[in-house]
């Protein structure tokens, strides 16, 4: 009996401290770096790994220090001489940090621009059919501050416009909700946050019954009162009670209240 108890609690004194670690440790870490955005870390994944496992101590804190800012910023060329991620990413206990990057940098990324706001831009779906270096750093430097360009440089070739020329991918002006298709929230601080949904009406119209006659895709260039958009302009011209709901009747539709 004695016997049992003994081996019970050496068990326990293993698994209890696994067990509690992987219950409470956060699964993905993002890490933002200055010039490529968030690279997205994620515990699990590494923790299924035969070779680490649930001993925390294989990077903790010999690679990395638990306490985040504690951290010293690396870059890729830091990695490839061993540091950080490059520790174990070398090309013989994990794949080399120079020869995977859609592991770590194939998400979303959002592009700011001055004029039509945030543009999606989607490494997955580009990774499933290119390689990293047909992109970079030719057409794009992997750079948050990287050249920015228009759509009419991109019709001339430029960024975007290299492939999506309606030839290789679907041309730059044929299909504008691929990319332009989220919702804008217009600051207004007399009346509040007003959200347009771009999805909902992409639904039911194309982009030219709206642009460029009722809506100028530029930042700042279509703003109207409520009175005008009730006289039909802007919003008004379907939002009239008759195509769609009056703008005077339905105003929680459109802003936070």
């Amino acid at each position: 009996m004695i016997r049992h108890w003994i081996v019970l609690t050496i068990f326990l004194m293993i698994a209890l401290p696994s067990a509690l670690c992987a219950s409470w440790i956060k699964d993905k870490v993002y890490m933002q770096t200055e010039e490529v955005g968030k690279v997205e870390f994620s515990h699990y994944t590494h923790m299924t790994i035969k070779s680490v496992g649930r001993n925390c101590q294989a990077c903790h804190n010999h690679v990395f220090h638990v306490v985040a800012k504690k951290n010293q910023d690396h870059t890729m060329s830091d990695m490839e001489d061993g540091k950080s991620c490059g520790f174990c990413h070398n090309g013989k206990k994990a794949f080399g940090v120079d020869g995977d990057c859609a592991t770590c940098h194939a998400g979303e990324v959002a592009i700011q621009t001055q004029n039509v706001g945030s543009v999606n831009f989607s490494h997955t779906v580009h990774t499933d059919m290119f390689g990293c270096g047909e992109c970079h750093p030719d057409l794009f430097k992997a750079a948050s501050d990287g050249k920015h360009t228009t759509m009419k440089t991109m019709q001339d070739g430029e960024s975007c416009g290299a492939c999506h020329d309606g030839d290789t991918a679907f041309g730059v002006t044929e299909d504008c909700t691929t990319c332009h298709a989220g919702d804008i929230v217009y600051i207004d601080e007399d009346a509040g946050n007003i959200t347009f949904p771009h999805g909902a009406h992409t639904e039911m119209y194309g982009c030219d019954d709206c642009h460029s006659d009722l809506f100028k895709p530029q930042r700042g260039a279509n703003e109207v009162g409520m009175d005008a958009m009730e006289e039909g302009e802007s919003c008004g011209a379907c939002h009239d009670g008759s195509t769609a709901f009056n703008v005077a009747e339905d105003c929680e539709s459109c802003h936070d209240m």
